[in-house]
């Protein structure tokens, strides 16, 4: 039986569950996952293929050995099929599990995109991109045994009988989302918009089984982001980011900037390092580096929010580790053999 704090916090995560959440799942480096923010993403990098993935690990000081785990695992190809020779076409797969507290409550998504980019000119200095993502999503308690519920918190109360609720539910998920890049000035910096909007079917999901009504629908999740690239000199870049994410009535806002550092140009070695803020809510740090076709970074919430109460030592919000990797395959040639006869 689960104490009272762990029983707040596993009922907090089940509320976002059961009743379609105030909020989706949130990251402190969204870089690091393209094809979840937006499936036009799909694809829109240089290179053949892309993998990564984030592991963020959330207030496991508050609940001992119960923390907010979130592994997410993503690739992506492109491909030359297109309906010109400036354009071009991807594929996508982007697979993240979210488990919270003793009980094990959490979800499972794995989404498949798809995205197709129109390049404005033969350089592909400006391409628009659009994308769609079909998921198949699972929300379930792995432990249910070990919930207890006050009865004025089931559907019907009971006194803490659980025989409503049901260890699993699934349920299909629509999105679909638009980007463009190009590069501005005489400098020619590049530029990145973006926006998405999830859960266009607006799926029903509850863990209570007979559950039903507008309460178990999950809203539409606009997203919005922008990115600029600044170089301040042969070495140093800077680059300001702005995201922003809205289900429902809440929002969530967060702005970054990241500086780049170019310590060695023949191994393409960049030092990275950056500031952020989610508004209202936490301080970010973020700290990695580029090597070659490897990108590595950490990034640490601080939470200055009412909820830094909760968490021991005050404050002290998620870690995330991000890491990218970008392939390029080339073709080896297979030139047609040449027969030499001799001259008589």
């Amino acid at each position: 039986m689960m104490t009272i704090n762990k029983f707040l916090f596993a009922l907090a995560g089940f509320l976002l569950i059961g009743f379609a959440g105030a909020q989706d799942i949130h990251f402190t480096q969204y870089e690091f996952s393209p094809i979840h923010v937006n499936p036009a993403q799909t694809g829109a990098f240089n290179g053949s293929y892309r993998i990564g993935g984030i592991y963020r690990d959330q207030g496991r000081t508050a609940i001992k050995g119960a923390a907010y785990r979130t592994p997410m695992l993503y690739t992506d190809v492109t491909f030359p099929f297109a309906l010109r020779k400036q354009d071009w076409t991807s594929l996508g797969l982007n697979i993240i599990d979210d488990r919270s507290g003793e009980i094990g409550l959490g979800s499972t998504k794995t989404a498949a995109s798809a995205a197709y980019h129109f390049a404005l000119d033969k350089m592909r200095r400006t391409v628009i991109s659009l994308g769609a993502q079909y998921a198949r999503a699972t929300h379930n308690i792995k432990d249910a045994q070990d919930a207890v519920f006050p009865g004025n918190l089931l559907p019907t109360p009971n006194s803490g009988d659980n025989s409503k609720l049901q260890q699993k539910t699934s349920y299909s998920d629509i999105s679909a989302g638009l980007s463009l890049s190009t590069k501005l000035g005489a400098k020619k910096l590049p530029l990145s918009l973006g926006v998405s909007v999830g859960h266009l079917n607006q799926p029903r999901v509850s863990l209570f089984s007979g559950a039903g009504g507008s309460d178990s629908k999950i809203k539409p999740l606009i997203t919005a982001n922008a990115g600029l690239e600044y170089p301040l000199n042969e070495k140093i870049n800077l680059k300001p980011m702005l995201w922003f994410r809205n289900i429902a009535k809440p929002s969530e806002v967060i702005t970054q900037c990241m500086g780049s550092y170019l310590l060695n140009a023949e191994k393409a070695i960049r030092l990275n390092a950056g500031l952020g803020y989610r508004f209202g809510d936490a301080l970010q740090l973020m700290v990695g580096m580029d090597y070659g076709k490897v990108r590595a970074q950490l990034g640490y919430d601080h939470t200055i929010s009412s909820l830094a109460q909760g968490q021991s030592p005050s404050g002290v919000g998620a870690v995330e580790l991000g890491i990218m990797y970008t392939g390029i395959v080339v073709k080896k040639p297979n030139p047609k053999p040449k027969v030499f006869c001799p001259r008589f």
